[in-house]
């Protein structure tokens, strides 16, 4: 292979590498140990998440209604969940059950990420609430 075809090569190599670190750490997830949301996708201000260190409360319909949860940090954007108390009606995931959240983007005021319980993964949205 001559020089050029091996250093063109290198530099795309290079260029690829470097644009991909840039696009992983582009952000900075240790806001989110102690930070106040909300759901993206819901008008109502009325339902919020409050994760403080290694506890999740979700206060839902104006604080009737709550889940709360055990985190154990995998990283800075990533824990697993255990519930421990559901009193939303109806809920599909039950006291005991795990669900593991990844935080793959902040941008601006907003939160992006999948999470995953009982193998099933959707996408979640957050807007920080100041």
């Amino acid at each position: 292979m001559s020089f050029l075809k091996s250093f063109t090569l290198l530099i795309l190599f290079l260029t690829a590498t470097i644009s991909m670190a840039q696009n992983n750490q582009n952000f900075d997830c240790k806001i989110l140990k102690d930070i106040k949301l909300k759901y993206a996708h819901k008008p109502d201000n009325t339902d919020y998440i409050i994760i403080k260190d290694n506890k999740h409360v979700e206060n839902l319909e104006d604080g009737k209604y709550y889940i709360k949860s055990d985190l154990e940090w995998l990283s800075d954007c990533e824990y697993n969940a255990t519930m421990t108390e559901i009193t939303l009606p109806d809920f599909p995931f039950k006291a005991g059950e795990i669900m593991n959240v990844k935080f793959e983007k902040i941008k601006d005021d907003t939160i992006y990420g999948t999470a995953t319980v009982r193998n099933q993964t959707f996408p979640i949205k957050f807007i920080i609430i100041k």
